[in-house]
């Protein structure tokens, strides 16, 4: 018994994942055995439910993930005590966690390992045992292109090396719940690689100084830079302290160099999405993190000239121009905003539908249209003139801006330029622009704009006769004519 299970190498090579118990009939041996694939590979949830009511099931509904990690099988054997010379090992049961592998599917595995178990009876060479063999094939995750049918099963050590066209295939993996099973193997996942990082050293980019996976941070930016905890502690609440979150990003010097070249260009926020506020999260404290987000909308409220304040008075909020309005909305009546503060919006009738066509409809109406008289007793005279007033207003200044300004295109800035050459540089979220088309410049080489063929070739300055002061060669030849 002893003999067969050290020669089969699982006891001596994988001591914590395997736990022996004596028990009638042999001695039972329990591996627990987490799955650590070469490379990621991915993986498709699809859902096993029959639904009746529709023909087929959507394909939108599946799930795909990759996965370099998966949660552990428990495998159960019994070994009686003529293993592995006179007597064949017994798998008594399959058992995986969160049931992420489906049991017709655990039922192939049984049997893909008791098949690779005839094949070493055939081959002459059951003396070595087969606990080893049946370790590797499920901790390499060999098992899992054999799944797709109950005929591919390997019969000898030559099923862990499979095909490239069969490696690349995603493994689908059948589950009552997609969603459910998606956020275990995602957690799994994480928790794995933290596992692998806190285990490994590396050397801080700030402090230079060797330093444990577990005392350190590795950010999820483009070249995924590691710092210690302690460093990123002391730069980043310093950078919240003073205001400066635009700082608070990867400290590397090819990051901040990449966010120094893309100064003044459209770009995506440096710590936006889940991903990086969870990191900050870990850094910062909570008071830190708090002032954090509020400097974030502080600054985006600040560079865009659309956010208005909330009306509710308790309020105030900023509430930004949803992405989704039109960039050349003619008026701020048609655009419709929810406050994320206190929901003020859609939710909240207000008392006047103040609308384009609301406004136009009551403007054009005469003084004693019985229409224009019951909007009156509706929403009350001297409201409704008050409104129909800045509403003209507001047309006007919309025609003034449009005839004397230019937008930034960075972020809508109406300019107005009272002298100098057409190249501009918006004081606000500092874009490089021409101010006679509009059109975003390069800020290592603006004025080749100006000298590409175009309706603003050789114009860099406008010519104005009433401003003309001819040059001092000009005003000799003048003086001979």
């Amino acid at each position: 018994m002893a003999v067969g299970l050290t020669s089969g190498g699982a006891q001596s090579v994988y001591p914590d994942i395997l736990t022996t118990a004596e028990v009638q009939g042999g001695l039972e041996v329990k591996l627990d055995v987490a799955i650590e694939l070469e490379r990621e590979r991915v993986f498709e949830l699809v859902s096993n439910i029959t639904n009746h009511s529709s023909s087929s099931s959507s394909s939108s509904d599946n799930i795909r993930l990759e996965l370099s990690h998966l949660p552990p099988l428990l495998l159960t054997v019994l070994l009686p005590p003529e293993y592995p010379t006179n007597a064949d090992p017994i798998v008594r049961s399959i058992h995986a966690r969160h049931a992420w592998l489906a049991p017709n599917l655990v039922n192939r595995l049984g049997a893909r390992l008791e098949e690779r178990w005839r094949g070493i009876v055939k081959n002459g060479t059951r003396d070595e045992g087969i606990l080893w063999p049946w370790v590797e094939d499920i901790r390499t995750g060999g098992f899992l292109d054999s799944l797709g049918s109950a005929s591919a099963f390997a019969s000898s050590s030559s099923s862990s090396s499979t095909s490239t066209s069969t490696a690349t295939r995603p493994v689908t993996l059948p589950h009552p719940s997609p969603k459910v099973l998606y956020a275990h193997l995602a957690a799994n996942q994480s928790a794995a690689k933290q596992a692998q990082f806190s285990a490994q050293a590396f050397t801080c980019g700030i402090c230079l100084a060797p330093q444990r996976g577990a005392r350190c941070v590795q950010l999820p930016c483009a070249r995924t830079h590691v710092f210690c905890l302690e460093c990123l502690q002391s730069f980043w609440g310093l950078c919240v302290s003073e205001g400066e979150v635009g700082k608070v990003a990867c400290p590397g010097v090819e990051c901040v160099r990449e966010r120094e070249k893309a100064k003044g260009e459209e770009t995506e926020d440096a710590m936006s999405g889940a991903e990086w506020e969870d990191v900050v999260r870990r850094v910062l404290s909570e008071e830190q993190v708090k002032r954090w987000k509020w400097l974030r909308i502080k600054q985006a409220a600040e560079k865009d000239p659309h956010t208005v304040p909330c009306p509710v008075r308790t309020c105030q909020a900023p509430v930004m121009r949803p992405k989704t309005a039109a960039e050349d909305s003619e008026s701020g009546w048609a655009r419709l905003r929810t406050c994320d503060s206190c929901g003020h919006g859609p939710v909240t009738r207000c008392a006047v539908t103040r609308t384009v066509e609301f406004m136009e409809t009551y403007i054009a109406l005469a003084e004693g249209d019985p229409r224009r008289r019951a909007l009156e007793m509706q929403y009350g005279k001297k409201n409704l003139e008050r409104m129909a007033a800045e509403y003209v207003q507001e047309k006007e200044n919309e025609a003034w801006l449009k005839e004397r300004t230019m937008a930034c295109p960075g972020c809508s800035t109406n300019v107005e330029k009272s002298h100098g050459c057409n190249h501009m540089t918006c004081a606000r979220c500092a874009v490089h622009f021409c101010y006679r088309c509009g059109t975003k410049l390069r800020a290592e080489s603006p004025y080749k704009h100006f000298e590409q063929p175009g309706s603003c070739y050789g114009k860099l300055f406008d010519y104005d006769p009433a401003t003309w002061e001819p040059a001092e060669g000009d005003l000799l030849r003048l003086a001979f004519e």
